[in-house]
């Protein structure tokens, strides 16, 4: 399966224009447009997260396989209950931060993911049903060995 806009060789950059082209002249495309046979490859990369108050006990509602080093997590699984060591965790870390901005948040550094200094990058991109309240956010994170293994 391909992925949404092959020539970008970035991921964060594949989903911004996957969010963007979704959302044409709204503010926000809702979550019933996101389509992961669209977003092909680049899906086990990507989450689903439903909001609720307070924001650590929103809900995941689909979860990459390559955002989890090792870790299984069921949908349904709150954002206070992800694993430091991971991907994911990574990626959810300017949550409240996007919310507050209302703006899509796209961050990269260096973390421990599975015991391994990692170089990620990871995106947010808020998701509204009303067009207006922001209720769900399409994630996503990739990463490499920091030493350069991979």
């Amino acid at each position: 399966m391909a992925v949404y806009r092959p020539e970008e060789r970035r991921l964060v950059l594949r989903l911004m224009a996957y969010w963007d082209d979704l959302r044409n002249e709204r503010e926000y495309p809702p979550v019933g447009e996101i389509d992961p046979e669209t977003i092909g490859d680049d899906w086990p990369n990507c989450f689903l997260l439903k909001l609720d108050e307070p924001v650590s006990a929103s809900r995941l509602q689909a979860i990459g396989e390559n955002l989890l080093t090792g870790h299984v997590l069921e949908p349904g699984t709150q954002v206070a209950d992800c694993p430091g060591d991971t991907l994911l965790y990574q990626a959810l870390k300017p949550l409240s931060r996007m919310l507050d901005k209302r703006i899509p948040m796209s961050i990269g550094g260096e973390a421990e993911v599975g015991g391994t200094p990692t170089l990620y990058r990871s995106i947010l991109l808020p998701l509204s049903d009303d067009g207006a309240t922001i209720d769900h956010v399409l994630g996503a994170a990739n990463g490499k060995p920091a030493d350069g293994s991979a």
